[in-house]
């Protein structure tokens, strides 16, 4: 087997990902006090939350797209403080910039940067994720050569366009990549689906869905990695 890219989910693969937008929201929701008052005096960050899960579900189009979603649930918001047209632009971007800054602060898991410095040597790295954190602003740029999303490919992960995109854009068959993520569905099933070898990380040593086909390999920890592609 003659692999030359690894493709990697990024949220509970190379952070915990629960943490990071709990805490992203909650700064945000602070910001919301001290600059748009409005906001937090009538939405919690539940209440904000809800009403975004509303909006994926008004308009599916761009459901996938958690960044072009995130901007239209502020310029709902914008549009209910009663803010002109420039106010409101000017609004949305000021908080969208502050909300990306935040959700790009990830506590990487302690194997993970020592792990993809290893593979970098012998292996084309892609990020593929259904998220919006971007690999440069969390400081794994460099060991990456692009970053794929699902704003990218259109859907998000487990359909097949999204890893058929992939494989378009790298000018590679299945045979060469190996994908490596958290989600028995959205990873390891949507890469089975499109031909492609699929390694399951569970690091909380969860139990597989006896419904689904089982992954290529099951790993627990993200530095057990380069030895077992060294084997393959």
């Amino acid at each position: 087997m003659t692999i030359k890219l690894l493709t990697f989910d990024l949220d509970d693969t190379l952070w915990p990902c629960l943490a990071t937008i709990q805490q992203t929201e909650t700064k945000l929701h602070q910001w919301f006090t001290h600059h748009h008052s409005f906001i937090s005096e009538h939405y919690s960050i539940i209440d904000l939350r809800n009403k975004r899960q509303k909006l994926a579900q008004q308009y599916p189009h761009i459901a996938h797209d958690l960044s072009a979603l995130r901007k239209h649930s502020f310029a709902e918001l914008a549009h209910e403080m009663g803010y002109s047209s420039e106010q409101q632009q000017q609004f949305i971007h000021d908080a969208f910039s502050f909300y990306f800054k935040e959700r790009n602060k990830v506590s990487l898991y302690s194997d993970v940067l020592p792990t993809l410095e290893i593979l970098n040597k012998h292996y084309d790295l892609v990020a593929l994720s259904n998220g919006n954190a971007d690999i440069n602003q969390v400081g794994l740029g460099h060991l990456f050569k692009f970053s794929w999303s699902a704003a990218d490919a259109g859907k998000q992960k487990p359909h097949p366009i999204v890893f058929h995109s992939l494989m378009q854009k790298c000018q590679l068959g299945a045979n060469k990549i190996i994908h490596i993520g958290d989600d028995p569905i959205s990873d390891i099933q949507g890469a089975q689906q499109s031909g492609i070898q699929a390694i399951w990380l569970n690091r909380n040593k969860t139990t597989w869905p006896k419904e689904l086909n089982s992954p290529f390999i099951e790993i627990d920890q993200l530095n057990q990695l380069p030895a077992i592609l060294k084997a393959l």
